[in-house]
């Protein structure tokens, strides 16, 4: 199954996903994958999710070698750090991936998730793309089921995405 997390941004993406982690652990089952969180400076780090470490991934200064977008520079070993997490991650129940954007539209970043799913090497995914790229990654992704996260719904919106799981 795949799920996509999608939203605004500064919606509350990540938190929602932070909760269906809890919900899906404390029933039993293995999460892996990515989480990103902005930094005081407006940076981003990079979580995995099943060890719990952190690497930097990004600046809005133009200090790292890696790709670089309109609003952010990318550290390459920040990157290299992702891409690991995502591959031993992908081999438990469920993967979470925070998030696909606009390297990944270019090939670069965490796309390899991409070809995972296509492939069928991921079974369970929930994946986190911001609402005004979503219609450029659906092609890709097959059939997904999509949770749009809202002020008014980002509550009760865990408890619904892990429902979905559970109904398989």
């Amino acid at each position: 199954m795949v799920i996509i997390v999608t939203g605004t941004i500064g919606i509350g993406k990540t938190t929602v996903c932070k909760k269906v982690i809890d919900m899906a652990r404390s029933d039993g089952y293995s999460c892996g994958g990515i989480l990103t969180f902005k930094t005081p400076d407006g940076g981003l780090v990079i979580e995995d999710i099943q060890t719990g470490r952190k690497e930097k991934l990004a600046s809005t200064e133009a200090i790292y070698e890696g790709p670089a977008t309109k609003k952010y520079s990318f550290s390459t070993i920040g990157i290299q750090f992702g891409i690991r997490a995502i591959e031993q991650g992908s081999a438990l129940d469920i993967l979470f991936i925070d998030e696909l954007g606009q390297l990944e539209l270019r090939g670069e970043g965490f796309s390899n998730v991409i070809d995972l799913v296509s492939t069928g090497k991921i079974q369970n995914l929930v994946a986190v793309i911001r609402k005004a790229l979503l219609e450029f990654f659906l092609p890709s992704l097959g059939s997904p089921v999509i949770f749009e996260t809202t002020c008014e719904n980002r509550d009760n919106l865990p408890g619904k995405i892990w429902a979905s799981f559970l109904h398989l």
